[in-house]
C-alpha cells in the first residue's frame, strides 16, 4: 500500500437516504452484541423518498451501483456485495439504549470516514438515527481476519514437511511457507495504514481486533465495527501532558491496553498496544494470552507486564516493533506514522527476498480452533472480554 493512500482528499459523495420499505433483504447472516447483518437482495427506489435533487442522484447512483453488482454475482455465482445492519429487536432495555447509541456512533464516523482499508458505508436510512429502526447498509466482507487465522494454520501444518528429530523439519514447501508471510505481513501494513487515517482524523479506534478486521470479495482488508471509537476533542484533554480524560475499560480485554482497563487517562496509543498484540498474532498464529482467566489476565498482564513471547526466528526488527507498542509506558509506543511506514518497507523487502520466510517458520503447527468460552467460566481463551462504554470488571461480555 502506498504511502499517500493513508490519507484521502477526495470530495465526499452524499450518503444516499433509503427507506427500509425501499430494500429487500434476505435471511440474517449473524449478530453481534447489539445488531443484526442480513444481505441485501433488492433494491426498489420510490420517488416520494426524493427529498432533494442532490439526494435523488445519489439514490439513483446507489440502485444503479447495485444493480450492476447484483447482475455480475447472479452471472459468477459468487454472494451478494452489501449487506443492511439494524438492531437487534431482542435486547433488554438498556442494552436497547446502548445499542442504539452504537449504531449512531458507527454511522456517524462511516460517513465521513473514506479509505481503501476501512469499511464503505454506501447508504444509509432516512430517519434519525437515534430511532430504533435505524439501519445502514455497508459493503459485503468474505472473511476476518480471525477466520484467516485458521486457513493459515492449514497451510502451515499441509506444508511445514516432516519432523526429524534434532534436525527439525525437512522437505518443507517454502514456497507455500512464504506467500503465508507476504499475506500476513502485508495484512499488518493495511492495519497500519488505516489506523494511520483515523489518527490523523483524531479519532481512536479503541477496539482493534482479529474480529473486527476483515476482507473482501477482492482479498482488500477492511477495518469495521466503529462503535467504540472516539473523536478527541479539546474538552477531552487533561492538563499538563498529552492525555485525555476518556472512558475507560472500553474494547476487548485481550487487545486492552493497561492503562484503559486500569480507568487511567490516555490517548491513540492504546491503539497501538493493541496492534502490538495481533502483530504478535498474526506471526505466531496462536492467541495471545490463551488459558487466562480474566483475574489472571488482570493481575499477570494489566498490573504484572506479562507480554505474549515472540519467537526467536522472527526478524529483530519485528520483534523490536511489536515490544515497543505493547510497552507499558504509553509515551515508548511509536506513533502510527511510524508503524505505517515501516510495513511499507517490509512488504517491499519480502517482495525481493525471492520465496526466503523466516527460519523457523515450519514449526508453527495447524492447531484447533477452541470453543468460545461461556461467561460462566470468564476465561480469556476463545473468545474477547469485551467492555462496552464504561462497564464496569466482572460485568463483562464474552466475544
Amino acid at each position: 500500500m502506498a504511502l499517500r493512500s493513508r490519507s484521502n482528499g477526495d470530495k465526499k459523495d452524499p450518503i444516499p437516504l433509503l427507506a427500509m420499505t425501499e430494500i429487500g433483504i434476505g435471511q440474517m447472516l449473524g449478530q453481534g452484541g447489539f445488531s443484526l447483518v442480513s444481505p441485501v437482495e433488492q433494491i426498489q427506489l420510490n420517488e416520494v423518498y426524493d427529498t432533494s435533487d442532490e439526494q435523488a442522484t445519489a439514490r439513483a447512483k446507489f440502485a444503479s451501483h447495485f444493480s450492476n453488482h447484483q447482475e455480475a454475482s447472479s452471472s459468477t455465482g459468487t454472494i451478494p456485495n452489501f449487506v443492511l445492519k439494524t438492531l437487534r429487536k431482542d435486547l433488554p432495555e438498556e442494552e436497547y439504549i446502548k445499542g442504539i447509541i452504537d449504531l449512531a456512533i458507527e454511522s456517524e464516523f462511516l460517513s465521513e470516514l473514506r479509505h481503501p482499508n476501512i469499511i464503505c458505508m454506501t447508504a444509509m436510512a432516512n430517519s434519525d438515527p437515534h430511532e430504533s429502526g435505524f439501519f445502514f447498509i455497508l459493503e459485503r466482507l468474505e472473511i476476518t481476519l480471525d477466520q484467516k487465522f485458521d486457513h493459515w494454520r492449514k497451510i502451515v501444518g499441509d506444508n511445514m514437511g516432516y519432523w526429524m528429530g534434532p534436525f527439525g523439519y525437512c522437505c518443507a514447501k517454502e514456497k507455500y511457507l512464504y506467500q503465508t508471510w507476504m499475506e500476513r505481513i502485508s495484512i499488518a501494513r493495511d492495519i497500519g495504514n488505516a489506523i494511520y487515517y483515523l489518527h490523523s482524523n483524531r479519532i481512536i479506534y479503541r477496539d482493534l481486533k482479529p474480529d473486527n478486521v476483515g476482507l473482501d470479495g477482492n482479498r482488500q482488508l477492511k477495518l469495521f465495527d466503529f462503535g467504540l471509537a472516539k473523536k478527541i476533542t479539546p474538552s477531552d484533554h487533561r492538563d499538563g501532558d498529552d492525555l485525555y480524560l476518556l472512558t475507560g475499560n472500553t474494547g476487548s480485554l485481550r487487545y486492552m491496553a493497561p492503562e484503559v482497563a486500569k480507568g487511567e487517562s490516555y490517548n491513540q496509543k492504546v491503539d497501538t498496544y493493541s496492534f502490538g498484540i495481533v502483530f504478535w498474532q498474526i506471526c505466531s498464529l496462536q492467541t495471545p494470552y490463551a488459558n487466562l482467566t480474566t483475574k489472571t489476565h488482570s493481575l499477570k498482564v494489566i498490573l504484572g507486564g506479562q507480554r505474549p513471547k515472540p519467537d526467536r526466528s522472527w526478524p529483530n526488527g519485528w520483534k523490536d516493533l511489536m515490544t515497543r507498542c505493547w510497552d507499558a509506558n504509553i509515551v515508548a509506543r511509536p506513533e502510527f506514522d511510524e508503524i505505517a511506514s515501516y510495513f511499507d518497507e517490509q512488504v517491499e523487502d519480502l517482495q525481493h527476498q525471492e520465496g526466503e520466510v523466516p527460519s523457523r517458520a515450519t514449526e508453527i503447527k495447524a492447531k484447533k480452533r477452541r470453543k468460545k468460552a461461556t461467561p460462566a467460566n470468564a476465561q480469556l481463551d476463545g473468545g474477547d472480554t469485551t467492555i462496552q462504554n464504561g462497564g464496569k470488571p466482572g460485568a463483562v461480555e464474552l466475544v
